[in-house]
């Protein structure tokens, strides 16, 4: 009978240990994400900086899909039309853009450090959970002896 409870404690601690490793793996797939985003921004901060390099008047290409390009012509470098949340976009100047956009990008690197610290903290209970299923599979070895 003591065998049986053992077992179900066995394989609680592998349902817990599995569930762990869920989190840790979900937590990842988001700093990815976090990581995809802070990339996109990054990419924004250089077309912006890239296009009041040129200023006023210069010709661009503009990608409109499938590899194809359309000419363009700069009027104003230093107005930039930003997404402010909901569905709305507010014109702002590149600088307050620019201002705008670095703290997305600390608002997304605050996020990814609490993911990173959640993941340590996984970690230690997954490490806490193989040492009881080590200690248990070794009581269970003896008892069956």
């Amino acid at each position: 009978m003591a065998e049986k409870e053992t077992k179900v404690t066995m394989e609680d601690l592998n349902r817990e240990l599995r569930g762990y490793i869920a989190q840790i793996e979900a937590l990842r797939a988001e700093i990815a994400i976090i990581d995809e985003s802070i990339a996109t921004y990054r990419t924004v901060i250089k077309t912006i900086n890239n296009l009041r390099d040129l200023g006023k008047g210069k010709n661009i290409l503009i990608p409109i899909g499938a590899g194809a390009q359309i000419e363009a012509k700069i009027e104003n470098p230093d107005r930039v039309v930003v997404s402010i949340g909901s569905g709305i976009s507010a014109e702002l100047t590149a600088e307050e853009a620019l201002t705008q956009i670095a703290k997305e990008i600390a608002s997304l690197q605050a996020l990814r450090r609490t993911l990173e610290e959640a993941i340590v903290e996984a970690y230690a209970k997954t490490e806490e959970l193989l040492e009881k299923t080590r200690e248990l599979g070794k009581e269970e070895g003896k008892a069956s002896e």
